[in-house]
């Protein structure tokens, strides 16, 4: 499904949340839509588990508590240590998710460490670890105001869209490449609305000598390839193309 760049830009990040249970057609939207990115990347070594009233995972955990507020719901993003590209996908996945469920009227959150691992409510086999995990739920009252401040704190350290360009190693520098890839320019500020652990932006694109464009990551840390798959996921939902897999991937425009 293709998303505007406006509707990328309403998604953000819910904190807090109404203390009742999922029900409805939106309930059953979202567990639609992880039985489809089941079937879409088990071969990529991706699945992702959706927990249903289950507060414990947030509900006391010192690094958690007071940060999130009635979390019941959420999705577990799973790989398998051994693919070579299951955060990436995961993190692509798990964009895909957000838009769906904003779609729905739900608000998500990525979370990467702010959770008790020993509360989750999931069954791993020996391969697999957990990735990340995605709060759901319907927002509060009062996080419109709070995601507001959020938003304009974030703004004001984002890069603007040129910045995700990485004219230091491009065969072509912007001006060139926006002139050869017409697209290009929506991709970048697709990509700018992408969320990032610490709001650190690391994923960057660059028009190689082939004349492809190519994805990757300025610097890396522990959720930089998540990053990174969601970073092309933003991009790839407003263009007609396809990215492949991996730090230096070409976009396949179709």
């Amino acid at each position: 499904m293709l998303y505007t760049i406006d509707q990328l830009r309403e998604r953000h990040s819910v904190r807090s949340y109404l203390d009742q249970p999922l029900k409805g057609p939106a309930l059953k939207a979202i567990r639609q839509e992880v039985e489809d990115i089941n079937a879409a990347y088990a071969a990529e070594g991706v699945r992702f588990a959706l927990c249903m009233d289950e507060p414990q995972a947030f509900g006391s955990f010192k690094r958690s508590y007071g940060f999130f507020k009635n979390v019941r719901n959420y999705v577990v993003a799973i790989v398998d240590r051994q693919s070579p590209h299951g955060e990436e996908v995961a993190g692509y996945a798990g964009e895909r998710f957000c838009m769906k469920a904003l779609m729905e009227g739900l608000g998500t959150c990525f979370v990467g460490a702010t959770y008790d691992t020993s509360k989750v409510q999931v069954n791993l086999s020996a391969s697999e670890k957990i990735a990340f995990l995605i709060t759901v739920g319907e927002a509060a009252p009062s996080e419109g105001f709070i995601a507001s401040i959020v938003k304009k704190m974030a703004h004001r350290k984002s890069l603007a869209p040129e910045g995700f360009y990485a004219s230091d190693i491009a065969f072509f520098n912007l001006q060139e490449a926006r002139a050869r890839l017409p697209y290009l320019q929506s991709g970048l500020e697709a990509m700018a609305c992408a969320p990032s652990a610490l709001n650190k932006q690391l994923v960057r694109v660059w028009q190689g000598e082939d004349s492809y464009l190519h994805a990757g990551l300025a610097h890396t840390n522990e959720y930089a390839d998540v990053d990174l798959g969601i970073a092309k996921f933003n991009f790839q939902t407003v263009i007609n193309g396809k990215w492949e897999w991996g730090d230096g991937g070409r976009f396949l425009t179709y």
